[in-house]
This record gives structure tokens, C-alpha cells and sequence, in this order.
């Protein structure tokens, strides 16, 4: 299958860079193809049993987009991805399925209505060369309806339901389903600009024991939109309230957690960008007695592009903190996630693109056995119409 992925790239007639898409009518359809060769020093993110490995990313999908008139949009998309190592390829190798759907809605008076599923057949890393992939299922399915209210003022309503269930009786444990409703307001500040305050109740179910069994309530305040000159995204700062419904020894029942959530692209001139990602929040987490984990990170890239070369560099910085201690004798256990990425990007034709890159990773933990360096260099192929 690789070999013919590769193919496909090679040999699509040039008449297709002035196609850019198909169409039957108002449905509009756009092919892709990708291959990706990378070497992994690291593919078990291990401290002492490092094993390295030559991978092959594959992947073809299409994307869809359809109009109902001028009140309905359609989109779709679908895309079959191929792992194959060279290392222990019974173990590491998978193919994954993704597909998404939307529906945008217009209604009277300005009323919006989206409503949005992702779904994906895909599986989880291999921590050795003694233990499989962890194949699992995962669906998010979500609907927002959005409307003006008097003045400068705007109201949504907001539900979103994400389950996850693991194909192998090993990783049952990990069956969950997460559940949230709830509301926005907005006031329009500038033209481009708006505050925003946010709420919602959430319900995590694990479907096979009540270990991790919790309610939250999340409140949030931002703006979105133009926040600075040249500057365009989101920023947000709130509070998450959870409570768990069954008492465990040595955990509190109880949390509450400070985050924030930072989405901003800057252009500072032409072909430049500049991309700041940070979030605090809470992970699901079945470590020791930990129920949960919490992420600070911050991620920061810029890339410029020069004629037909896109360069890129990137940094990340993570810390996790684990709530409880893993035994007495220990301090809660926090690792340090780092990573500097540097990639660049040829436009061979319109819809021909070569790519190249390599990453770096570093984790450092108060628990030796979490630590690990990785170095992972890439070259790349897309086709895209």
C-alpha cells in the first residue's frame, strides 16, 4: 500500500494544479494524498532500553464540502492512515480511520445552528516490544446554537458528548464517556472583538469501574477575536470545580483548578506568522491514585516564507503535576516535557508539496523511570487538490 500511495504522488498529471478541486453541481470534492519517512531514535520514549526505528506515515482521504442553498453547508471528510516501522512491525504497525461531519444551519433572525462528529478508529503508542497497540474507538459529537441578543450582546447554548472505548479487554479500565452542556455570552466590545463569558457542566463516566467518576463545573471570561494590532484569536482565564462521586483513600474528593487558555496568530509583515498556544487545564489519568494530572503548557512557532520555502521553528514547554503522592516517601510526581521542532516546506507545484524536518524531545521527572530524550527526523510528500 505504501508503494502505491507513493505512486499516486508521482505520477498525477499536472493538469490538476489548475483544477485545485472537482465539483458535481454544488458538491465540491478534494482528494489527498501524503507519505512521510521519518527515523525515530526513540520510539518506546524510554530512558534505558531506547530502540530506534525507520517509520512510514501514509495516509489518503478526501475532503467534502456541499450547499444547500444559502442556509445549509455541508462538510465532510475522510482519511485512512498507514504506520509501518521497521522495527518489531507486528507491535508497532496500525492503520487508523478518521472521519468528520458537519452542518451549518442559518435561521430567522440571525440564528446559527453547527452541529459537528469526529470519529476515529485509531490506537495508542507501544510503550515496549512485550506489549501491543492499544486500539480504541473514539467519537466526539457536539451541537452549538448561537444567537443575537438585544444590543451588542450574543447567547449560545452548547453540548458536546466525547466516548472513548479500548477494543482490548487489557485497557478496559480506560472506557470513559465525558458529557457537557452548557452556555456562552458574548458583548461585542469593537467590530472584531468580543467579551465573552463562558459555563459548563460536565459528567465523566467511566463505563467499567467508578474509580474516575466525576462532576465539574467550568467557568471561563475572555475575548476573542482582534485582541491586539495585527494580533487575531482567543484568550481566556477561568476556574474548573470537580467532584468525584466515590472516596478514595489518600485523594481529594474535591478539586478546584486555575487555568487559562491562550490562541493568537500574529502577522507582524507579510509571509510572516508568529502562533502562541498556552493552556492550563486538567487530563484524565488512571497514574497510582491520581485521578487526573495538570497540563501548563505553552507552545510558541513562528515560520516565514520566502518564494515557494516555508520555514518554520517551534519551541514547547510542559509541565505535568500530579495531585497525590505515590507513596510516602516520594514527592508528587512532576515531569517536564520540552521540545524544539524546525521544519520547512517546498511548493513544488500548487498542489504538490515536499516537506522536511526534525524534533527534538526531552522529559524530566522527580520519578527517574519517566524520563527520556528523543531526536526524530522527517521527509515528507503531499498531493492535494
Amino acid at each position: 500500500m505504501k508503494n502505491l500511495i507513493i505512486a499516486a504522488v508521482l505520477l498525477m498529471p499536472a493538469a490538476a494544479s489548475a483544477q485545485q478541486n472537482i465539483k458535481f453541481g454544488n458538491l465540491e470534492v478534494n482528494p489527498f494524498v501524503s507519505t512521510q519517512e521519518s527515523y525515530d531514535s526513540n520510539i518506546y520514549l524510554t530512558k534505558t532500553q531506547r530502540k530506534s526505528a525507520e517509520i512510514n506515515r501514509s495516509a489518503v482521504g478526501v475532503n467534502l464540502v456541499e450547499k444547500l442553498g444559502s442556509r445549509v453547508d455541508l462538510m465532510g471528510g475522510y482519511n485512512m492512515e498507514l504506520l509501518s516501522y521497521s522495527r518489531a512491525t507486528s507491535i508497532n504497525n496500525a492503520v487508523h480511520h478518521n472521519a468528520n461531519i458537519a452542518a451549518v444551519g442559518r435561521m430567522p433572525k440571525d440564528i446559527t445552528a453547527t452541529l459537528t462528529d469526529n470519529y476515529k478508529q485509531t490506537t495508542d503508542q507501544a510503550t515496549s516490544e512485550l506489549t501491543q497497540r492499544a486500539k480504541r474507538i473514539e467519537n466526539t459529537a457536539g451541537l452549538v446554537v448561537e444567537a443575537p441578543l438585544r444590543g451588542q450582546f450574543g447567547f449560545a447554548v452548547a453540548v458536546q458528548d466525547t466516548y472513548n472505548n479500548y477494543l482490548s479487554h487489557t485497557f478496559a479500565a480506560l472506557d470513559r464517556e465525558e458529557s457537557q452542556v452548557g452556555f456562552d455570552v458574548t458583548y461585542k466590545l469593537q467590530p472584531k472583538t468580543r467579551a465573552m463569558f463562558s459555563y459548563r457542566y460536565g459528567n465523566l463516566i467511566y463505563q467499567n469501574s467508578d474509580f474516575g467518576n466525576a462532576t465539574t463545573n467550568n467557568m471561563d471570561v475572555g475575548i476573542v477575536g482582534d485582541i491586539a494590532p495585527k494580533v487575531v484569536g482567543t484568550v481566556k482565564a477561568g476556574v474548573q470545580m470537580r467532584h468525584y462521586t466515590r472516596q478514595l483513600a489518600g485523594a481529594d474528593d474535591d478539586i478546584t483548578t486555575g487555568g487559562y487558555s491562550v490562541q493568537a496568530l500574529w502577522k507582524p509583515m507579510e509571509k510572516t506568522e508568529v502562533i502562541l498556544f498556552a493552556k492550563r487545564a486538567n487530563v484524565e489519568s488512571t497514574y497510582a491514585t491520581s485521578r487526573f494530572y495538570t497540563s501548563t503548557l505553552t507552545d510558541l512557532s513562528m515560520s516565514r516564507e520566502v518564494r515557494k520555502v516555508k520555514v518554520g521553528l517551534g519551541l514547547s514547554y510542559e509541565a505535568v503535576q500530579y495531585p497525590e503522592k505515590t507513596n510516602a516517601f516520594m514527592p508528587k510526581r512532576l515531569d517536564e516535557n520540552a521540545s524544539v521542532r524546525v521544519t520547512a516546506d517546498y511548493n513544488i507545484q500548487k498542489w504538490l508539496t515536499a516537506s522536511c524536518g526534525y524534533t527534538y524531545k526531552d522529559r524530566t521527572s522527580n520519578e527517574d523511570a519517566f524520563e527520556y530524550k528523543d531526536n526524530v527526523v522527517s521527509v515528507g510528500l503531499k498531493a492535494s487538490f
